[in-house]
């Protein structure tokens, strides 16, 4: 039986959550019965398994000076230094300001907040750029939203809001335009059918392979 944290909440549908110690998380609906979370659960057990151990392959990302980050499909080494609040791209550094630069959650939240402001402009690109077919066919714009998610890249919800994972900033702009597309096309297919299937090949013939770089490791930090 796997162990696991449960989660209860205002939600309608249960969740699961591998975290990146390899713990399990289930976030259920206030009334969902022990024995719906189990099954479900037990249902996703080989799932589990494979998340564990992705995440236990995963090198964990280091908050200090000297430390690699991984920006838009590029290397930076962060250099670390004490001083007001301030984070800035210097050619291959990533020069970070903070009040104690051996408190790795302060570097960190220093970083995420720079990463989010670079987040809205770059996302909102590569949305506009993608989505003028999109428009002659009548439908609207939707709404960005930044977020922070350990499952997905990108959704789109039924009330017109397109979320965007902040981590696609460490890879390839490529691969965050082939995120973008896969969520722009399910405003016309809100399942991945063979119709979804058939209009990203239209779209972006080559989202295979654009795909294929978010399975793959950045570097070695």
């Amino acid at each position: 039986m796997t162990d696991y944290q449960l989660i209860r909440s205002k939600r309608r549908s249960l969740e699961l959550r591998v975290l990146e110690d390899g713990r399990v998380q289930v976030r259920a609906p206030q009334r969902a019965p022990v024995r719906m979370v189990q099954a479900f659960v037990d249902s996703r057990r080989q799932w589990i398994a494979d998340q564990q151990q992705r995440q236990a392959r995963r090198p964990r990302q280091r908050w200090q000076d000297g430390a690699k980050l991984a920006w838009r499909g590029e290397c930076l080494q962060m250099d670390v230094c004490e001083g007001r609040t301030r984070v800035t791209v210097s050619g291959p550094y990533l020069s970070v300001r903070v009040s104690d630069p051996e408190d790795e959650a302060a570097v960190c939240a220093a970083v995420e907040s720079w990463m989010r402001r670079q987040a809205k402009p770059v996302f909102e690109d590569s949305i506009a750029r993608q989505f003028d077919w999109f428009e002659q066919q009548g439908f609207a714009l939707p709404t960005l939203r930044i977020k922070k998610m350990r499952t997905r890249w990108g959704s789109l919800s039924a009330r017109g809001y397109i979320n965007l994972n902040m981590a696609l900033l460490h890879y390839p702009p490529e691969a965050l335009d082939y995120v973008v597309m896969h969520e722009l096309c399910h405003l016309k297919h809100m399942d991945h059918g063979p119709g979804f299937h058939g209009l990203m090949d239209a779209r972006m013939p080559d989202w295979r392979e654009r795909k294929a770089i978010l399975e793959q490791p950045l570097f070695q930090p």
